[in-house]
């Protein structure tokens, strides 16, 4: 499948195998691996998982898929590398088996504890966030501000910070064009609600004014 058919939940903490030969091409291999291998690649294999915010798929190790069969190639590195989903929506995805892993445990490991001690990871684990998020950037979720002036809400993008119970911490992207107390940089609370049939995520004003200290 192509990665722009797939869904967050669907990939994220997943080993991928990226095929792409123009996106083999767009990577010099000297520049991430030690010892680039000798055959010429047409993939990737990669792990799927989240860089300062924003979705990556950091490559493990240089492929090569023939009649159906993948050949991994050993990894020793120079560096990390990530390509960012959105480079790579054009490319054809398969999430393999862990068997293919193996040989890479202890760098996803080390990936892991990486985003495991990020306060976001948290908020990443709640389903009923998937809707609103932004495909590339998932820690950044559009919410739903309503003023008593207007009828009609004002929809601004969020970044997840943390959970707290149903109360969910963030903070706002954009200047709002509307007054609700609180500007782009504000820490802010927002919960899931729902209106009529339709979940929305809601911006939840606090009672000592509406930004957060």
């Amino acid at each position: 499948m192509r990665i722009e058919e797939l869904s967050f939940r669907e990939i994220y903490h997943q080993i991928c195998l990226l095929s792409d030969a123009g996106l083999v091409k767009s990577i010099n291999l000297r520049d991430v691996f030690e010892f680039p291998p000798d055959e010429k690649l047409d993939a990737f294999l990669t792990y799927a998982c989240i860089d300062d915010g924003t979705f990556v798929f950091e490559i493990l190790a240089g492929a090569k898929v023939s009649g159906g069969r993948i050949k991994i190639f050993p990894g020793s590195y120079k560096k990390s590398a990530k390509l960012k989903r959105g480079q790579v929506d054009n490319a054809e995805l398969r999430i393999v088996t862990a068997e293919y892993a193996l040989p890479f445990r202890d760098r996803i490991y080390m990936i892991d504890d990486r985003i495991d001690a990020d306060t976001r990871e948290e908020t990443r684990l709640i389903k009923n966030l998937d809707a609103f998020r932004h495909p590339d950037y998932p820690d950044d979720v559009v919410v739903y501000f309503f003023s008593p002036e207007e009828q009609k809400p004002e929809l601004l993008w969020v970044r997840c910070a943390s959970v707290d119970e149903n109360i969910l911490n963030g903070e706002l992207l954009n200047e709002p064009t509307k007054n609700f107390g609180c500007h782009v940089g504000d820490k802010i609370k927002f919960g899931v609600a729902q209106i009529g049939e339709q979940n929305i995520l809601l911006y939840l004003p606090t009672t000592e004014g509406n930004a957060l200290a």
